[in-house]
């Protein structure tokens, strides 16, 4: 588990969309002197990116042949179709999957985890978030750790009003806009958002929660850590509501068994169904263009 990597910074627009870019050219840009100047931030923040691109998916660090086997940052499946279809992170469906992937990550977004998958309210404050994580965690950092956390997930879901909303205004962050934290003072509650997800999304993390069983009990897609309603504050309602859009595409079908409902879904590739809207949505804006 790990608690504030993120130097109390959150992703700030712009952030990915270079990053990519220049460990694109250097596979080790985190660990060069001039990484501050390649990257046009300070020293914390450069810490807080090296955090922010495994979290949200994009890179994994492992061995690189071409570096006799020395670690570097290497583009993940993820990361490849974002580099090819959206380098500049226009498009919503590339930050609904970089906040699945922040939200299941235990070990790398501990409190983003806990916050989505296991506090057992949709309402909560500082207080309470910080006195159920510490018992959860059984208090494995001091409690300022927990606020820094605390805090960067508010900045990273909840918008700030005194912010002004311009293209040339870089704190704010893209998260914002999913609608899945809101806030009245300094209450804050998970919220279902009120635009739809992309279908896609919502298969794919079907598929990797059900680790490869094809039947699937409705209660496992509103209960389950990392499953769908978790992730997204998914209602029972609005779980069938997405279920009848996907059983018409044909990726998946509803069954009930001894009174049960369940799902079956189909062996259609999840990422190859992302891959393939990314392309449809290209294809659109080139069509538009022309």
């Amino acid at each position: 588990m790990s608690y504030a990597r993120h130097q109390t910074f959150h992703i700030r627009s712009g952030w990915l969309a270079k990053a990519l870019e220049e460990l694109n050219k250097d596979c080790r840009l985190f660990s060069k002197k001039d990484a501050l100047i390649r990257l046009g931030i300070g020293k914390n923040m450069v810490q807080s990116l090296r955090f922010w691109v495994e979290a949200v998916g994009l890179f994994e660090q492992k061995p690189i042949s071409e570096l006799n086997g020395k670690q570097g940052m290497a583009l993940t499946r993820f990361g490849n179709i974002v580099k090819k279809y959206d380098p500049y992170f226009e498009l919503d469906i590339t930050w609904w999957i970089i906040h699945y992937n922040i939200v299941k990550d235990e070990n790398l977004a501990t409190s983003w985890y806990y916050l989505f998958n296991i506090y057992p309210r949709n309402e909560f404050d500082q207080f309470n978030f910080i006195d159920k994580i510490s018992t959860y965690t059984d208090n494995a950092v001091n409690k300022s750790s927990y606020k820094k956390d605390f805090d960067c997930i508010i900045s990273t879901y909840v918008k700030d009003n005194t912010v002004l909303d311009v293209p040339e205004d870089n704190i704010v962050c893209p998260l914002t806009e999913l609608d899945l934290i809101k806030s009245k003072g300094n209450i804050y509650c998970k919220t279902s958002p009120g635009r739809q997800i992309p279908l896609e999304v919502l298969f794919l993390v079907m598929k990797e929660a059900s680790s490869g069983n094809i039947f699937i009990n409705i209660s496992n897609l509103e209960n389950d850590v990392c499953n769908i309603g978790k992730v997204f504050n998914l209602s029972l309602d609005k779980i069938y509501f997405y279920l009848d859009l996907m059983q018409e595409n044909g990726w998946l079908r509803f069954s009930k068994t001894a009174g049960i409902d369940s799902v079956v879904l189909s062996d259609i590739d999840a990422w190859q169904l992302i891959t393939n809207i990314y392309k449809t949505i290209n294809k659109g804006a080139a069509v538009n263009e022309a």
